[in-house]
């Protein structure tokens, strides 16, 4: 029994989230702000800033897909935990068939930020959001509500102020929806640049992970120093949930944002 747990009641011995709620909306704001970047600078339509800015706060949550009690893991209930069960699984797999000899000897189970935390899976996922804009009828409409009401219902959940938690939930919906219909019915948000928006939302997660002290493995398949998977982090990494400097990026990307919005949109 570790020391944090050593002493508790029984009902209060629950294992600790790999993600707090503070860290997966940091994930969402950074993806917010650089959504806002990407509608900036690839877009042509004038909604396709506020598409892009919403999708990207989703699309920076899709990495921790790899974790049932993640954010993105519990946005849909059964549907997404099964969704993460299963890539955790391929994730653990991948992590015994790459792995060197030293990582395996260690026994590191391979799950929580490794195969989703990598760059390929950066790919993977813009191409996947990329082709079921293109291929799917509606489905620029569809990928935009999810990833919009995936990243604003998580940056609206700490907003008490907003209502209750099914208000909140309800509100996020609505304008994930209202994101959804103007990019479907202004033919902005074109599939190419939804899926180029989750690539760098995805990207912008790892490298919001890149300055924690648990790190990503960036040079997956390639081998570093007899690792595989080996972790990168930041020469002065912070603990998640515990440090200034994620506060201040959160907060400088949530306030920044909507004034980049309104002094280019339109």
């Amino acid at each position: 029994m570790s020391e944090r747990n050593r002493g508790r009641s029984p009902a209060s011995r629950r294992p600790l989230s790999l993600e707090s709620p503070m860290m997966g909306t940091s994930h969402a704001a950074t993806g917010l702000s650089t959504g806002v970047m990407a509608g900036l600078v690839f877009g042509s339509h004038e909604w396709d800033v506020l598409v892009c800015a919403a999708v990207g706060a989703g699309a920076a949550l899709l990495p921790d897909l790899d974790e049932p009690g993640s954010t993105a893991g519990r946005s849909l209930g059964p549907v997404t935990e099964g969704v993460s069960r299963l890539l955790r699984s391929v994730s653990q797999r991948v992590y015994r068939a790459t792995g060197t000899p030293g990582e395996l000897k260690a026994g590191r189970d391979g799950g929580h930020r490794h195969l989703t935390h990598t760059l390929p899976a950066v790919l993977v996922f813009g191409l996947l959001a990329w082709g079921v804009s293109a291929s799917a009828p509606f489905g620029t409409g569809l990928v935009v509500f999810a990833l919009s009401a995936l990243g604003l219902g998580t940056l609206i959940r700490p907003m008490t102020w907003v209502g209750s938690r099914r208000r909140r939930s309800l509100t996020a919906s609505v304008v994930a929806l209202v994101f959804a219909g103007a990019a479907v019915v202004s033919e902005g948000g074109a599939p190419w640049l939804v899926g180029l928006t989750v690539g760098i939302g995805a990207l912008t997660h790892l490298l919001g992970d890149w300055l924690t002290k648990s790190g990503v493995p960036l040079a997956w398949p390639f081998t570093v120093r007899g690792k595989r998977w080996w972790m990168f982090h930041s020469p002065a990494p912070f603990r998640t949930g515990e440090s200034m400097v994620e506060n201040a990026i959160r907060w400088g990307c949530l306030v920044g944002s909507p004034i980049i919005v309104a002094l280019t949109w339109g």
